[in-house]
């Protein structure tokens, strides 16, 4: 049996390594038609499903996980498709809850090589990473149905690889703010129009109404496609406040004339709309307000202004949407305690890293920064992040071209997260509040440390 599961562990860990590689040799990416027709080719047909369609630019993990949260304890089964992972490739693929099965994980790879020869046959490449993991996902809800699927998009929506899907139960659609504006467009409401590609005719579309800008494009297009529009914003709900590293607030119910004690597990402001999101889309499927509330008090999403340890918290902020929200929702946290804000920060580097490095300074304004390089591909070098760092403060001090060494400000430069982590917990004090943001990566390199020093 030991001899059996290092087979596996090994196979898995050799599909890993073959998925990290496949952007070496796939060119581009495909059109929603033509996945469509690779899922053909795997024999896989839709009309089964019911799906729940989830884009936006922050809080998609965050919906999927009340979402996971009220399906579970609704009683059905779900599978849920979320990026990015921050310790295995299997946290991509969960069902009722869990990591997918090495097993299912290792059928649907290899049923999706299988079927490369079949995609060239069509006139197609290889699947890019994104839709590869898509296709697999797809294999393994066919080879273990369940009774709802969670769908997130990768980049975008109208032209990411899950927009194949036609017959969705619902659209989700989270805040929207700029990101990825090399591809989605360098305005809020050109990608708010990206995001808006996955409403389709007659289904409804439940979305983040606190962006004017955005809802505009978003309803016009729910308009357009006949679908019934829900608006959730700070009207949605009442009462709102934090109570230790909970929130709490009286959720309004679709019809506007019950209200409902939500307790959410997180400490961040940001995730009472994100928590209504997920409440409306679950009123909208059926399922009891009283059930849904259990359902959000009980939901986990590590990497989300999550407590690591006391005062310490990691969260995967990492645009400038995300980092505004961090920042105001960090700075209530730390002012519970009274003492300094010690951040350790790192990005990577196809992010508006300098407009996130001004955010923090100006908004969040740490007494001690602690800048790291992220080890995965794309991290921002150093030194690169390193002047960011004083240029931004020097922007904040009104000393904005100058070339001076941010003087007066608390900033530290170590080489490792492991080592950037070390610092800042030793730097704490009784009072001081530690935080790690700038970057999913960063959080996934922070868990991996915790878990090494653990064994």
């Amino acid at each position: 049996m030991e001899d059996m599961m290092k087979e596996q562990n090994a196979a898995v860990n050799e599909a890993a390594e073959y998925l990290d590689q496949i952007p070496k040799f796939s060119k581009e990416k495909h059109t929603v038609e033509t996945v469509r027709e690779m899922l053909k080719i795997l024999g896989i047909s839709q009309e089964d499903m019911k799906i729940v369609h989830i884009a936006g630019t922050n809080g998609k993990g965050s919906v999927c996980a009340f979402l996971s949260s009220i399906l579970r304890e609704s009683g059905h089964s779900f599978a849920v498709f979320t990026s990015p992972h921050l310790l295995s490739i299997r946290e991509r693929f969960a069902f009722n809850g869990r990591d997918v099965e090495d097993e299912l994980f290792l059928f649907a790879f290899r049923k999706v090589c299988d079927a490369l020869e079949a995609f060239g046959e069509i006139g197609a490449g290889h699947p890019s990473y994104f839709e590869f993991l898509f296709l697999m996902f797809m294999v393994m809800v066919k080879e273990s149905p369940c009774d709802y699927v969670i769908l997130e998009t990768g980049l975008g929506g109208r032209l990411d690889a899950t927009n194949c899907v036609e017959h969705p139960l619902a659209a989700v659609i989270t805040s929207v703010s700029l990101d990825h504006m090399e591809y989605l467009g360098d305005t809020v409401s050109k990608i708010a129009g990206e995001k808006a590609g996955i409403i389709k005719a007659g289904v409804p579309v439940i979305f983040d109404n606190t962006s004017a800008e955005a809802s505009s494009v978003i309803r016009a297009k729910a308009e357009e496609m006949g679908s019934r529009a829900w608006p959730v914003d700070n009207t949605s709900y009442s009462g709102l406040e934090l109570d230790g590293d909970h929130l709490k607030l009286l959720a309004k119910n679709k019809d506007g004339d019950r209200e409902y004690r939500l307790d959410i597990p997180f400490a961040a402001e940001y995730q009472a709309v994100n928590s209504m999101l997920a409440f409306r889309t679950a009123e909208l499927m059926g399922i009891g307000e009283d059930v849904i509330c259990r359902g959000i008090g009980q939901a986990v999403w590590p990497g989300r202004m999550e407590q690591i340890m006391k005062d310490v918290y990691l969260d995967g902020a990492h645009n400038e949407g995300g980092i505004r929200e961090f920042a105001k929702a960090a700075r209530t946290i730390a002012a519970r305690h009274g003492g300094r804000k010690i951040l350790v920060f790192a990005v990577v580097s196809d992010k508006e890293y300098r407009e996130m490095a001004e955010i923090l300074c100006r908004e969040f304004m740490p007494d001690v920064l602690i800048l790291t390089q992220i080890e995965y591909g794309r991290g921002l070098a150093i030194n690169e992040l390193n002047q960011a760092a004083h240029d931004a403060w020097n922007a904040v001090d009104g000393r904005a071209g100058t070339r001076d060494n941010g003087s007066g400000h608390d900033i530290r430069v170590i080489k490792t997260v492991e080592e950037a982590l070390k610092e800042a917990v030793n730097e704490k004090k009784a009072e001081d509040t530690v935080f790690c943001a700038g970057s999913l990566y960063l959080i996934g390199e922070i868990k991996d440390v915790l878990r090494r020093n653990k064994t």
